[in-house]
């Protein structure tokens, strides 16, 4: 039978995993975000790769775009990693941007999993948490039961002697 302590121990381990639960959702979103603006991206490049439009529009923010005139090869910067910027082929960027989506779907996929063993040790920690709570609860109940029954016995006044003089008379504490 687990004591107090036991589950104080349970608890804190079920809060642990549920903060590393929350901590991997939110990577998770992050690099889900990531990819969907990879794949934004990705999309608009092969849209000029087409060339099948001579003008482009390139936004500024605050809903101002700059219209440009496609030239024949185009050169896009690219971050290479370690913020390293070069300048690639439209094709090439396409290349480097596949490779980066696969890449955070792969690192998606294994905290995914990650997320889901977790749970799993939640679910497990927590149904074992709330058993150990009911007997623990259930000995709780018990227990002063026994303890009435064998009270009652002592706690029982013993009757007073009196105490009587040495001439045998009563005394005041009578």
């Amino acid at each position: 039978m687990s004591d107090a302590a036991e589950l104080q121990r349970l608890a804190r381990l079920v809060e642990m995993y549920r903060q590393q639960l929350t901590a991997l959702g939110e990577q998770i979103e992050r690099l889900s975000q990531a990819s969907v603006e990879h794949q934004e991206v990705i999309q608009a490049l092969e849209s000029i790769d087409d060339e099948s439009s001579p003008k482009i529009m390139i936004p500024l923010g605050s809903g101002t775009q700059l219209l440009v005139d496609q030239p024949n090869n185009p050169g896009v910067v690219v971050d290479i990693g370690s913020g390293i910027q070069a300048e690639k082929s439209v094709s090439e960027a396409i290349e480097i941007l596949k490779k980066r989506v696969s890449d955070i779907e792969e690192l998606i996929s294994t905290l995914q999993t990650e997320f889901n063993d977790t749970e799993l040790k939640v679910k497990d920690l927590a149904a074992k948490f709330t058993n150990d709570a009911e007997v623990l609860q259930a000995a709780e109940k018990e227990q002063p039961l026994e303890e009435e029954v064998e009270e009652p016995t002592p706690s029982k006044p013993s009757p007073k002697r009196r105490r009587r003089s040495a001439s045998g008379e009563l005394t005041l504490d009578d």
